[in-house]
């Protein structure tokens, strides 16, 4: 009878699975020479972030603005999935990637 029982919810519950939307995805993307961050959802639902200019007075505010973009996503319900490191053939350039998930 238990292992009926058992049977009958891991049933239910791969069904319920099956049916749940896929997770919102984000990705972002930067580049080790600050030129730009690119923030998309999906195709067609993409968009380029200029950094603030390296001239400005506030020394943080490249990292300030980034973390205002982070900020927003997580206030919207999404976390960081993963992050990745990829080193081009210039030196000093680099691409960043993170991708964040809303269950």
């Amino acid at each position: 009878m238990p292992k009926i029982l058992l049977s009958l919810i891991f049933t239910v519950l791969v069904s319920v699975a099956a049916y749940a939307t896929p997770p919102s995805v984000v990705v972002i993307q930067t580049t080790g020479l600050n030129d730009h961050i690119t923030v998309t959802r999906g195709a067609g639902k993409t968009e380029v972030v200029k950094p603030t200019s390296a001239l400005d007075p506030n020394k943080h505010a490249r990292i300030e603005q980034f973390q205002a973009l982070l900020a927003g996503l997580y206030a919207e319900g999404y976390t960081i999935q993963s992050t990745t490191v990829a080193n081009m053939a210039a030196p000093g350039s680099y691409v960043t990637t993170y991708v964040l998930v809303k269950p």
